[in-house]
């Protein structure tokens, strides 16, 4: 059994999964790895809104991909702040893809397997991800405040021309 609905919970899982690959690797995306993540998010408005058929691995896989996108563009702001890691951005990537496919066999495998196991292994997994979110979301606000207050707010009087 899911913790969640299929959806959700492979959102919160993708993210799990997402942030431990961003924080093991710190990526710094270029252009095609925005735009593969931003299609990862597009493509809940077919998915999502039941613009067309689905069954459970359809809604868990786009949960999964939708999970990942988000956690890709929260990201960019705290993830330029750390120090990059000791590996080449190519493997980085290789180690990167492995681990989106890897998520996408063994979230659904997990769940179709089912069990207490599986359940509480799902269910940390969500946790993770919520909270890894949450996180995400709080630091990214905290770097836009102190950009505001490092320019001196969004009141600040502008110099005359």
């Amino acid at each position: 059994m899911l913790p969640l609905c299929q959806r959700c919970t492979g959102l919160y899982a993708g993210a799990a999964a997402a942030l431990l690959l961003q924080l093991a690797l710190r990526l710094r995306p270029g252009p095609r790895f925005l735009q593969t993540h931003g299609l990862f998010l597009l493509a809940m408005i077919p998915l999502g809104f039941r613009g067309m058929p689905d069954g459970p691995l359809v809604r868990t896989l786009s949960g999964l991909l939708y999970g990942f996108g988000v956690v890709s563009f929260l990201w960019l702001l705290p993830g330029e702040r750390l120090p990059a890691a000791g590996v080449s951005p190519r493997r980085k990537l290789g180690i990167y893809t492995a681990g989106v496919g890897g998520t996408l066999l063994a979230v659904p495998a997990l769940a179709a397997w089912g069990g207490r196991g599986a359940g509480v292994v799902l269910t940390a997994m969500a946790l993770a991800g919520l909270a890894g979110l949450g996180a995400l979301m709080l630091v990214n606000l905290a770097i836009g405040l102190a950009w505001l207050v490092s320019r001196g707010g969004p009141n600040r009087p502008r110099p005359a021309p």
